[in-house]
């Protein structure tokens, strides 16, 4: 059994409405062996709080951890009632002498490709959805993010191994779970120069997700520019780490999507930046980071006058912080982070939001 739990205080400053905001979400994981090389593993999360990203707007949120399990209080007509819920549930085999792991059942999709050594958990790194993954800043996660599937992760040898994903990302994902399936592929090349690790992964995704019109007939979520007609939406991307001298992780990160989809608003996203490990300076469970990126709109101007974006401007971030081990098993982080043409409007300004997060591990 493994858990964490993780509170932020988010502030503002040049949004159209300034605001602090408190979150906290818990996560909690069980394990299991069935066999020699077989688990079953349950995730159990539970959160309150969406911080500042619904009151300043922006394309690519300030805080990925943030999230509600609510549950309403029909005794006391309460709302704030926060129920745990099982976010992961899955069983893990590995065959081939390990050489091939097949994953399945409700699982977490995203986290399967566009990993990353040093822009990947917000709750130790980059608090920025930017910094974190592709999935909800360059094209749309899953609607229930969790959703069933089926994963296999096969390494070819020390320098190269290959990931497929297959899932329902419709709705909960549990109702036609064998309709317009959602499929990602992963080549990742893991290359050791002068014994300094690296990952340089390349990723392409297929979304055939349905939606619901007004009249209750289901359709093809995504809706070509030039004819109207429904389609798929497509991405692809690349993630790249490499630890470098000096307690030194560099990375970068670039994904775009199929522009002519009336839909996606956002053409594509990159980013870049670095980590360095406290051993440096002779503290080991401190680390410090910096990191920059753009949210890139579509440039289809029938894209643009769909998302009523009347001047429209990229939007783009820049995130510094300090994490500092006060014990083994917590942390603290200061984190700032600037965000100008927020939303994508050009005139937008400038809005920059301070924040601390506190990380309990257990």
């Amino acid at each position: 059994m493994t858990g964490g739990l993780t509170w932020f205080l988010q502030g503002t400053d040049g949004a159209k409405q300034d605001t602090t905001a408190l979150s906290y979400t818990l996560d909690l994981g069980l394990e299991a062996m069935l066999t020699e090389q077989g688990k079953a593993v349950v995730i159990f999360e539970a959160g309150d709080g969406e911080g500042v990203d619904p009151v300043i707007g922006a394309l690519s949120g300030a805080n990925y951890d943030a999230f509600f399990t609510e549950l309403t209080n029909s005794v006391e007509g309460s709302t704030n009632v926060i129920a745990l819920s099982i976010s992961q549930a899955y069983y893990e085999a590995e065959l081939l002498a390990g050489d091939l792991v097949i994953t399945t059942g409700k699982l977490d999709v995203h986290g399967y490709y566009d990993e990353n050594a040093y822009a990947n958990d917000e709750t130790d790194q980059f608090m920025s959805a930017i910094f974190t993954r592709s999935a909800d800043t360059s094209y749309a996660q899953l609607d229930y993010y969790y959703a069933p599937g089926i994963v296999g992760q096969y390494t070819f040898s020390d320098e190269v191994g290959f990931t497929l994903v297959a899932a329902n990302a419709n709705g909960s994902g549990f109702s036609d779970v064998f309709n317009n399936l959602y499929f990602a592929g992963q080549v990742n090349v893991m290359p050791n120069l002068g014994g300094y690790e690296g990952n340089y992964r390349l990723y392409a995704l297929s979304d055939a997700r349905d939606s619901t019109d007004a009249n209750g007939d289901v359709i093809t979520q995504f809706t070509r520019v030039n004819n109207g007609e429904k389609t798929k939406n497509s991405a692809w991307g690349i993630s790249f780490d490499q630890a470098i001298p000096g307690n030194i992780g560099l990375f970068a990160r670039y994904s775009a999507q199929d522009d002519r989809i009336i839909e996606n608003t956002v053409e594509s996203s990159w980013s870049l930046g670095g980590l360095v490990a406290g051993a440096r300076w002779g503290r080991e469970h401190d680390s410090a980071g910096i990191a920059y990126g753009s949210v890139n709109l579509n440039s289809n101007a029938a894209v643009m006058t769909a998302a009523a974006i009347a001047n429209p401007g990229d939007e783009r971030h820049m995130e510094l912080f300090y994490k500092y081990g006060y014990l083994h098993h917590f942390t603290l982080t200061a984190d700032i982070q600037v965000i100008e043409n927020i939303g994508g409007e050009a005139d937008a300004g400038r809005v920059t939001v301070y924040g601390m997060r506190g990380q309990l591990n257990f």
